[in-house]
């Protein structure tokens, strides 16, 4: 339900792709630098932090609902959270 929910609404993939780039060059994946990374993107973008923030909580959590997702994302390390976007993208599709 939360993939339908969220993932596949128009838009989400990209700015998942899109974060999924900026997570992964952050030289440090603590709580402070995904949120601002998460911060810029929404500029970027010109977007809600929701609109990232909510593919990125479902693609790495599997829910709606979590801590703060740069807490989660910090708690759970790059590569565990790279992967499960990866995985998310792949569920999506081309």
């Amino acid at each position: 339900a939360a993939v339908d929910g969220v993932l596949r609404k128009e838009g989400a993939k990209a700015r998942l792709e899109r974060a999924r780039t900026a997570l992964s060059a952050l030289p440090a994946f603590d709580a402070p630098a995904i949120h601002d990374a998460i911060q810029a993107l929404t500029v970027e973008l010109a977007c809600k932090m929701q609109d990232v923030a909510q593919p990125l909580r479902v693609a790495v959590t599997g829910s709606k609902v979590s801590p703060p997702i740069n807490d989660t994302l910090a708690l759970l390390g790059r590569e565990r959270v790279l992967k499960r976007i990866d995985a998310a993208l792949g569920l999506l599709g081309a």
